[in-house]
């Protein structure tokens, strides 16, 4: 990393800025901002993988959860062939047609009802068919992935980022407002002395 001639690198100038000093020109403000900016830098280097770890996680368990209530498969066996439909149209659009087939729910019982099976499928032929919890044919579940807790740990890191560059700026801006309030404050008090302008 390149520096600019004559200046200090920027671990010397945070060092000289931290450090307790007696010099009159430097004001509490700018130790204030110094201190809190390195406060900031320090809680982000420690709380955002924190959070972003906690947040991940919280978003697996809260996915595994889930998982009890998800559909389950099992094998139906069709009572008759899977037909075509007979408008050209309609088979061109679907590619499963509805058959009445016989499957055994998890409580060993059977049950008899209409499941989607690829058309030419014949009867006696296995499909494999989604159940919800109370045993109704449903779809499949959505595929797993393990990019939803690292994208939210992604987002929680991102928004903390943020967050603290949000408090850094709307700290300057109070601490530059409070020093242009000093300065005029005391010009008001020295410079009618420099121009002999009384107000």
């Amino acid at each position: 990393m390149q520096t600019v001639p004559g200046r200090p690198p920027l671990v010397v100038r945070l060092a000289r800025a931290l450090r307790p000093d007696r010099n009159p020109l430097r004001r509490a403000s700018d130790r204030a901002e110094a201190w809190i900016g390195a406060g900031l830098v320090v809680t982000f280097l420690i709380g955002a993988p924190i959070a972003a770890v906690a947040v991940g996680l919280w978003t697996a368990h809260a996915a595994d959860a889930g998982t009890s209530a998800r559909p389950h498969a099992v094998q139906a066996v069709l009572l008759q062939p899977a037909t075509a439909p007979k408008s050209r149209a309609t088979a061109v659009h679907s590619a499963r047609v509805l058959v009445k087939a016989r499957w055994k729910n998890s409580d060993n019982s059977i049950r008899t009802g209409e499941v989607p099976a690829p058309p030419g499928t014949a009867a006696g032929a296995s499909v494999t068919v989604w159940l919800d919890t109370a045993g109704r044919v449903t779809g499949p579940p959505p595929s797993d992935s393990a990019a939803g807790p690292v994208l939210t740990a992604i987002m929680a890191l991102a928004t903390m980022t943020l967050v603290l560059l949000i408090a850094l700026r709307l700290l300057e801006r109070f601490l530059d407002w409070r020093r242009l309030a000093t300065w005029e404050a005391a010009w008001r008090a020295i410079g009618p002395r420099w121009t002999g302008y009384k107000s």
